[in-house]
């Protein structure tokens, strides 16, 4: 049975790209956070906006499952759809997972999940990367902390060429 990492020994992989004061900047953040490389807010945002979503808000209406996956899918990223989940138990390595979510408004808002494994899988440490103002760079302790819903991340397969 793998055991649980030490908190103050713990490294994300994930690093955290903070929103700022845009409450809407979430998803951008999670995604920049995923794709890594020293991606912005503002790269993803801009990126998006080559997608159709407009510079000036309502933005909810553009920040869907398929925006999400076009983006990743640019960085050699592939999302799934979004799945309805009750803990971080059954989501995949890596996630987006919906938290604080509000069934009336169908709004919540997104982190980045990684179930991280030592090299000989005998640790694995569960954490989220939260965007959201005053947050550490990864939570460890995700007691309260609930997925709603999440879309499971992995590598795009590269194809050999001919």
């Amino acid at each position: 049975m793998a055991t649980a990492l030490a908190p103050s020994n713990f490294q994300p992989h994930f690093k955290r790209v903070a929103a700022g004061e845009d409450r809407h900047a979430d998803v951008y953040c999670v995604i920049a956070s995923l794709v890594g490389n020293g991606k912005t807010l503002d790269d993803i945002r801009k990126q998006a906006e080559t997608l159709g979503v407009p510079k000036i808000g309502p933005y909810y209406p553009y920040i869907d499952g398929d925006l999400i996956a076009k983006i990743l899918a640019a960085h050699g990223l592939v999302a799934t759809v979004w799945k309805e989940a009750k803990d971080f138990k059954e989501l995949p390595d890596v996630a987006i997972a919906m938290v604080d979510y509000d069934a009336d408004w169908e709004v919540g808002r997104c982190v980045v999940f990684h179930r991280m494994r030592s090299e000989d899988g005998k640790t694995i440490q569960p954490y989220c990367v939260d965007s959201a103002t005053g947050k550490p760079a990864a939570i460890t302790d995700l007691t309260g902390l609930v997925p709603s819903w999440y879309l499971g991340v992995t590598q795009m397969q590269r194809q050999a060429g001919k």
